[in-house]
C-alpha cells in the first residue's frame, strides 16, 4: 500500500516537480501525508490552514498543530481564522458549503498574491466515492458522476486515485502524527451520513468495492473525453463565432440527437438552463433568455448568444 501511494504521487507530480505548490493542510491524516509526500520529494510548496472556528478549542488546537508541524520541518505557513457562522448567516448557505467558499476564496487569493502555480488538496478516491454517490442521488449528468476533477486550472488533487486505507496505512508506517476532526464521526452532514453509514455497508458487501469504483471512474474519463471530442466538432460545424457574438443556426440543432443532450453540452459555457434553450427554439423571433454571463437571442431562425456585460 505505501508503494502504491508513492507511485501515484510521483506519477502525477512528475511533469510538475519546477512548480510552486500551496498544500491544503488541515492537520487531518489525509493533508498530513500529503505534506510528507511533497516533503519526501523535495518539492516547492507552502502550507495554509483554515481554522474555521466551528469546533471552539478544537478548532484552535489543529491551528496550533500545523503551525507546530510547519515551524519543526521549516514549511513557510499561513493561516486564517474566519468567523464561519456569521458569513454562511449573511450569505444565507449551510455551514458545509459557507465554508468551502471561503477556504477556496482565500486559497485563490494566496495563489495569485505570492504566485504559487497550483493549490493543492489531499482528496483521494473514498471521497470521489461521496461525491459519486451524492450527485447521483441528487440526479447528475456523465460531469457529476465525475465527481470531483484530479486538476482544474490552477487546483491539483494527486491523491484521487488514492485509497483512504492507504493513506492510513502510510501514515502509521512512517509515523506521520495528525488531528482528529471530531465532527467527522458526526451525520449532521449529508455527506458524513454517506461517508459513516453508507459506504461501510458497501465494504461489508464487497471487499473490492473500492478498486471497482476506480475502475468506473476510469471509464467514465474515458467517455467524458470521447464526448468532449464530439461537442468540439460539432460546435466547430454549427457555431459561427466572431468578436462580439455567436450564430447558431435552429434547423441545424433540431437534427441533432438526442437533442437534449446536445443542446446541454453545447451551451454549457454560457451558463443557459438547456430547458430554456429547447423553449426558446419555439419561441417567436426577438424572445431572449439571460444567463449571469451571456444573453440568448431569437432572431428568426437563428439563435444569438452575446455578452452580459
Amino acid at each position: 500500500m505505501e508503494h502504491n501511494i508513492n507511485k501515484v504521487f510521483k506519477d502525477k507530480i512528475e511533469s510538475l516537480k519546477e512548480c510552486k505548490f500551496l498544500v491544503a493542510l488541515s492537520g487531518g491524516v489525509d493533508s498530513m501525508v500529503l505534506a510528507n509526500l511533497f516533503i519526501q520529494n523535495n518539492l516547492n510548496f507552502s502550507i495554509a490552514h483554515c481554522n474555521f472556528d466551528l469546533r471552539a478549542k478544537e478548532s484552535n488546537a489543529d491551528q496550533e498543530f500545523v503551525l507546530s508541524w510547519s515551524r519543526e520541518n521549516k514549511i513557510n505557513y499561513y493561516h486564517s481564522k474566519f468567523t464561519t457562522k456569521v458569513f454562511c448567516d449573511k450569505s444565507k448557505v449551510g455551514i458545509q458549503e459557507g465554508a468551502r467558499n471561503l477556504r477556496y476564496n482565500w486559497f485563490n487569493e494566496l495563489r495569485v498574491i505570492h504566485k504559487f502555480d497550483y493549490v493543492v488538496t489531499a482528496h483521494h478516491l473514498d471521497d470521489q466515492l461521496e461525491t459519486y454517490l451524492i450527485n447521483t442521488m441528487r440526479g447528475t449528468g456523465l460531469n457529476g458522476l465525475l465527481g470531483i476533477p484530479e486538476k482544474t486550472n490552477n487546483l491539483f488533487r494527486p491523491l484521487l486515485q488514492v485509497l483512504k486505507d492507504e493513506i492510513l496505512v502510510y501514515a502509521d508506517i512512517n509515523k506521520i502524527d495528525f488531528r482528529e476532526d471530531s465532527s467527522n464521526f458526526k451525520n449532521d452532514y449529508y455527506r458524513n451520513m454517506i461517508r459513516n453509514m453508507i459506504i461501510p455497508e458497501f465494504k461489508n458487501f464487497d471487499d473490492n468495492v473500492m478498486l471497482k469504483f476506480k475502475t468506473t471512474v476510469n471509464n467514465l474519463m474515458s467517455t467524458k473525453i470521447f464526448v468532449d471530442i464530439i461537442i468540439k466538432q460539432t460546435k466547430d460545424k454549427f457555431f459561427d463565432e466572431d468578436k462580439n457574438m455567436v450564430k447558431v443556426k435552429i434547423d441545424e440543432l433540431l437534427n441533432l440527437k438526442p437533442l437534449d443532450f446536445f443542446v446541454h453540452h453545447l451551451f454549457i459555457d454560457y451558463n443557459f438552463n438547456f430547458k430554456e434553450i429547447i423553449k426558446l427554439f419555439k419561441s417567436d423571433s426577438g424572445k431572449f433568455i439571460i444567463s449571469q454571463t451571456h444573453i440568448l437571442t431569437k432572431k428568426k431562425n437563428f439563435l444569438i448568444i452575446t455578452r452580459n456585460d
